[in-house]
């Protein structure tokens, strides 16, 4: 369900916003700038109604993951997570850090889901959101824990997790200290993946 009469020149102010900060930005700061600079196309809710600030946040996705679709084929890539949005330049290599979520793609596409959340729903949300940025900040830590990279798959992470396990597994042998840092760092990225479903 795309054909959603949303206010016209709103796609066209975030894109510009996201394309003039080539650093990208967060969800919050991005709300701050349309605020800032295009006021009547997207106007600030009232940030102490869940319900109404998810309003607010699903409609600003559902543009985002549009603008992600509409330049799929071009030669830049629009990367969307909660810490950073992000225009990424897909030929000088930058697409690789790109981990698109499909399952969230269509529930912000599918503009019906706006109207099937009430207020219990959108707080057992939030509480998932939570949850998930605290995986995304304690990703980067995890990975290097385990000797992995930025772009290691859950995958890799479970190879990784096994060998340094059972290398380091007190009952072999192993450091107790050591093996309960691998084992809260896989736990972390476990968690984090759960969250991405």
């Amino acid at each position: 369900m795309r054909d959603v009469n949303l206010p016209p020149g709103l796609m066209e102010a975030v894109d510009t916003l996201l394309t003039e900060a080539p650093a990208g930005m967060s969800e919050y700061e991005l709300i701050q700038a349309l605020d800032r600079h295009y006021p009547a196309l997207f106007p600030k809710p009232n940030l102490g109604d869940p319900l109404l600030l998810f309003q607010h946040h699903f409609v600003l996705m559902h543009l985002l993951y549009r603008l992600q679709q509409d330049n799929h084929q071009l030669s830049r890539r629009l990367s969307i997570s909660p810490l950073r949005i992000q225009w990424l330049d897909v030929t000088g290599g930058q697409g690789k850090a790109i981990n698109p979520n499909p399952s969230l793609a269509a529930y912000y596409l599918d503009f019906s889901n706006l109207t099937k959340e009430d207020g219990h729903s959108v707080e057992q949300l939030l509480q998932g959101f939570w949850r998930r940025l605290l995986g995304e900040e304690q990703a980067p830590d995890a990975l290097a824990t385990l000797g992995l990279g930025p772009y290691a798959s859950f995958s890799d992470v479970k190879t990784r997790y096994r060998q340094l396990a059972n290398a380091h597994h007190p009952d072999k042998g192993g450091d107790a200290v050591e093996f309960g840092r691998i084992q809260q760092a896989y736990d972390t990225l476990k968690d984090q993946q759960k969250y991405r479903k």
